[in-house]
């Protein structure tokens, strides 16, 4: 480690410890790093440091450049979380001792910052399952709300150019090369190299046309989970202020970045619903024809930056190991996305009574697949709307005519999706036979393959969710377990009369449990022929939690 660096770790602990710094605090305040930067966390206060460190994308090998960042992450940092930047401060030393300034010469300088509730981190609700569907709803509003302002023009059309996007590739690829065999594999590595070439060749016109059509904004460029506070308002922090070209992109490639880090954090249900939410409030019909693309970016990105730490001296012990898993799991979500759906139009349902989890699964298969998900409590909102008093199970809009009603504009909905991508996955229960005689007839009559899919799980568990997502009051099923047992009962006295083509039992981790039913899809798609398709009417598949 260089002499110069040992000094400015030196200087760090010595902040760490300094009452003028932190009056009335426990020391040494907390402590925090990544490859480019030092967080000092105080109860109510945050100093942030940029490292003496140049990564040729990055430069902030000098005092002055340093001063320069942090100038520009407060400025940039305060349009979408104006509350929380206090300003830059200059770090001194005098008879005093070391302390911070407002100005004059410098030993260093960083960003003061009030401290955010960690329980409302969404990296940190995302672990302790206390987020919910309206806090993501509030997510996707909230940037879309962003980018509708963000500064636009020819200075930054040229980050979104076929030009920039190959030489940030080629930049990626350089870069990570030194980690395969230890956070990426040679396969995917060169799996995701060969596809990204072949993608750009295919949809080079159609990303010309996006910087056209004014897709390409300043954007935020890290748009993580650790990033983002829930509270009343909506805060999003710690965006790029040291690269443009990193910074300002397409809209889509930073809405795909949520999603891929909340399927990171093993809610890739959440990751879709945030992208369909984004994609709504946006008005932005191609969205999805960029998801996989910009999923891979991103995730691809965010392993080769995991992966630096690795090479660190300062960063050891657990901090490596934890870098190591992640980065894997980083280009793991990269590889995946590369992979190719199906070799035919693909209509999927995926069934089950309420709280066996049929929209999670949903939602992280289409997440996977970059495919939309057609769900009946969607449909039935458009047509009915929200109901002002709670509405018995069989009356009103979930009486017989609404439920077909409802079912007819979901398949109707599905076709559609299912002609213009070649895939679309419809979420409801489908209990009655005539609802999944009809919908398979009708995937079949565009030439679709067609896999039906239900879920399963024990009642105690399924009576455990809905009733802490009626606690919540999250999500637009209104079901309970009054509804439950009136849909088991129907269920047990009629049969379902076309039997599932996978029965999928989801008491186990989401990302896992959809993962293998995935894969299933595409093995069994894939393989599809006449016999093949005939032995889809006798018999189901049945995956267990404990399944390998």
């Amino acid at each position: 480690m260089k002499k110069e660096f040992k000094d400015w770790i030196e200087l760090v602990g010595r902040l760490r410890r300094s009452d003028a710094v932190w009056p009335g605090e426990k020391l040494p305040v907390e402590f925090k790093q990544t490859h480019i930067s030092v967080l000092l966390l105080g109860e109510t206060r945050v100093m942030k440091l940029k490292k003496p460190v140049n990564f040729g994308f990055l430069d902030y090998s000098t005092l002055e450049r340093r001063h320069f960042a942090c100038e520009r992450e407060v400025e940039l940092n305060r349009r979408l979380c104006p509350g929380t930047y206090l300003g830059v401060r200059s770090i001194i030393e005098d008879e005093k001792g070391i302390r911070l300034s407002e100005g004059g010469p410098a030993l260093e300088y960083g960003v003061l910052m009030n401290r955010l509730p960690k329980a409302c981190m969404l990296d940190e609700m995302v672990r302790r399952n206390t987020i919910t569907e309206s806090d993501i709803a509030r997510i996707a509003k909230r940037l879309s709300e962003f980018h509708r302002s963000a500064r636009r023009g020819p200075d930054v059309d040229v980050f979104g150019g076929m030009e920039t996007i190959r030489y940030n590739w080629n930049e990626n690829f350089e870069q990570a090369e030194p980690f395969i065999g230890r956070t990426v594999t040679e396969l995917d590595f060169e799996t995701i190299r060969d596809w990204v070439s072949s993608w750009l060749e295919e949809n080079e016109e159609f990303l010309n046309e996006r910087v056209e059509g004014g897709h390409v904004c300043d954007g935020h460029g890290d748009l993580r989970c650790e990033s983002i506070c829930v509270e009343n308002g909506i805060s999003i922090f710690d965006c790029i202020e040291f690269n443009e070209r990193f910074r300002c992109a397409d809209v889509a490639a930073e809405a795909a970045f949520l999603a891929m880090d909340l399927d990171a954090f093993g809610r890739p249900d959440l990751g879709y619903y945030f992208y369909e939410c984004y994609s709504r409030e946006s008005g932005d019909k191609e969205l999805f024809k960029l998801f996989s693309f910009y999923r891979c970016y991103r995730a691809f990105v965010r392993g080769k930056v995991l992966s630096f730490q690795l090479d660190e001296p300062e960063i050891t012990g657990k901090q490596h190991k934890v870098a190591k898993r992640n980065a894997r799991n980083y280009f793991d979500i990269a590889a995946r996305s590369t992979e190719p759906n199906f070799d035919k139009p693909t209509m999927v349902v995926v069934s089950g009574l309420s709280g066996t989890g049929k929209t999670s699964i949903a939602r992280a298969i289409a997440c996977d697949l970059g495919s939309r998900v057609v769900s009946s409590d969607v449909v039935r909102r458009s047509l009915f709307g929200d109901e002002e008093s709670p509405v018995e199970y069989g009356e009103g809009k979930y009486d017989k005519k609404a439920n077909r009603l409802t079912y007819q504009k979901m398949i109707e909905r599905g076709i559609e999706f299912l002609r213009n991508d070649g895939c679309v996955i419809l979420d409801a229960t489908f209990q009655r036979t005539a609802d999944r005689q009809e919908v398979r007839r009708r995937a079949e009559s565009v030439g679709a393959a067609f896999r039906l899919i239900e879920c399963r799980l024990s009642p105690d568990r399924i009576r455990e969710r809905l009733d802490l997502r009626a606690s919540r009051n999250d999500g637009l099923s209104k079901a309970t377990w009054e509804t439950y047992k009136m849909q088991r009962s129907e269920l047990n006295e009629g049969g379902t009369g076309l039997v599932a083509d996978l029965v999928l039992e989801t008491d186990g981790s989401l990302s896992e449990v959809s993962r293998r039913a995935l894969n299933w899809l595409r093995k069994d798609v894939g393989q599809s022929s006449m016999m093949n398709e005939m032995a889809h009417s006798t018999g189901s598949v049945i995956f267990r939690p404990d399944d390998s």
